[in-house]
């Protein structure tokens, strides 16, 4: 009995850990998606507290585009036209018209105001008013310095485990170079999260016949993932680092008066 308590013990951490996760622990994948929207100070819309993650793109659309597989993972490989119906439908779901909200793309400036949170540097700023550097990134971003490293005492933890968690549940443990599941890596001052890096972002925002994507992704450079850099392509282009993150407004219906009575 003795010996088979550690093993016990590490089994019910793999369980809290993955229920831990966002988007796992059951429930509907749309409905958390509107739930986890963070107001931003000072400024009338919301963003996702995380990126689209894959499951809830399958929720609205019945298919994951994605080349790299992860139910909590970004999902990528969507153009930003796909985007566009993945909202048209999303705004037409019952847990969305229940919000109040209208689910958009964020523009590039408040994608970039949000990212930010209060910053006035080139990365983000932390709750407790740290500003992110250079130096600092890995906190906060997965790109191209740290979306493929990891400790050789972790990898012998995460190969016990996924002999265990794989066998019942989707889990990415491998060491291959690209995204992450979302929401590993610490918040910004307002409760977003990978803001910096895992994969760039589809604005709203046009730049002739291209579109406006922020944030830098896991193939990037540090220098790629600042606040202020802007990448675009045709909003007909899909790779697997290309992904997004959902914008709200009030709806107009929310933001009306309600009709007098009639005598």
């Amino acid at each position: 009995m003795k010996k088979a308590l550690p093993i016990l013990l590490l089994l019910l951490l793999l369980v809290a850990g993955w229920l831990a996760l966002p988007g796992r622990g059951g429930g509907d994948p749309v409905a958390r998606l509107v739930a986890e929207m963070v107001q931003i100070p000072g400024r009338d819309y919301r963003m996702g507290k995380y990126e689209v993650t894959q499951a809830q793109w399958e929720a609205v659309t019945g298919e994951n585009p994605s080349y790299f597989k992860g139910a909590d993972h970004p999902v990528e490989c969507v153009s930003w036209d796909d985007c566009q119906a993945f909202l048209e439908t999303l705004n037409a779901h019952p847990a969305a018209r229940a919000s109040g909200l209208v689910f958009r793309l964020p523009t590039e400036k408040e994608w970039e105001f949000a990212c930010r949170a209060g910053s006035t540097n080139v990365f983000c700023r932390l709750a407790d008013g740290t500003e992110i550097t250079e130096a600092t990134l890995g906190r906060v971003a997965w790109y191209n310095e740290n979306a493929s490293t990891r400790p050789r005492w972790l990898s012998h933890f995460l190969d016990f485990a996924e002999s265990i968690v794989d066998r019942v549940h989707e889990v990415d443990w491998s060491e291959t170079l690209s995204h992450k599941p979302v929401g590993r890596k610490e918040p910004n001052a307002w409760g977003l999260h990978d803001m910096h890096g895992n994969v760039w972002e589809w604005t709203e925002t046009a730049d002739g016949g291209y579109r406006v994507l922020r944030g830098g992704g896991w193939l990037n450079s540090a220098w790629d993932c600042e606040s202020s850099y802007r990448g675009w392509f045709s909003p007909s282009y899909r790779f697997n680092f290309l992904g997004f993150r959902l914008c709200a407004t009030p709806s107009p219906a929310a933001e009306e008066p309600p009709a007098e009575a009639s005598e």
